[in-house]
């Protein structure tokens, strides 16, 4: 997979390092939406966009503050917990969180392709993506699409099972269990 780059005007400067992800709906349709994303008459951008059919744009590096998630309006709990705040109130995500855009109506759902790049991009990150720094526009909006649904299957793809995990041992009493080093592996297995 690659990533297409498609530059925005759309951005400032950012102090902060990426934490996080946050995801979007874009609400239009490609080429129109990524076009508005790039028009600096739209005030809007995110750091990458995944067009239905997969492809990932990057509009903004991720070392500056992308522009789509403005004003924040009664974030959730899972929000406040990764949200920076300071004197002045909550610092706009786009500064410490990784802004993406899905090309994606509001009554639709993500599709296949759409979801694969999602897995593979978010493999790139300097960070590993976890519940707690994993936000949907939701979270810092509540009147924006709930995108639940969507981080949900994100995080099923992106951690799937290793084959390891399917060849689960049952363990009735600790004397069953071994344990012995390979390396910098730690392998535990059932006695004979």
């Amino acid at each position: 997979m690659k990533i297409i780059q498609s530059p925005s005007p759309n951005f400032s400067k950012s102090n902060f390092t990426k934490i996080g992800v946050q995801i979007h709906k874009t609400l239009g349709l490609m080429p129109s939406t990524l076009g508005w994303l790039r028009n600096p008459r739209s005030w809007s951008s995110c750091h990458y966009l995944i067009a239905k059919n997969g492809d990932v744009h990057q509009l903004v590096d991720i070392k500056k503050r992308a522009w789509s998630a403005g004003r924040i309006k009664s974030p959730s709990v899972r929000a406040k917990k990764i949200m920076i705040n300071n004197l002045l109130g909550y610092v706009k995500p786009g500064h410490y969180l990784i802004q993406i855009e899905y090309e994606c109506l509001i009554n639709e759902t993500l599709t296949s392709k759409q979801y694969e790049s999602s897995a593979w991009l978010f493999e790139q990150f300097d960070f590993d993506v976890t519940e707690d720094n994993f936000l949907e526009h939701q979270d810092t909006a509540i009147y924006k699409p709930d995108m639940e649904k969507e981080r949900a299957e994100i995080f099923k793809r992106l951690y799937k099972p290793s084959e390891c995990d399917s060849k689960r041992l049952v363990l009735d009493n600790w004397g069953q269990f071994g344990i012995k080093f390979e390396g910098s592996k730690i392998i535990i297995f059932k006695k004979q």
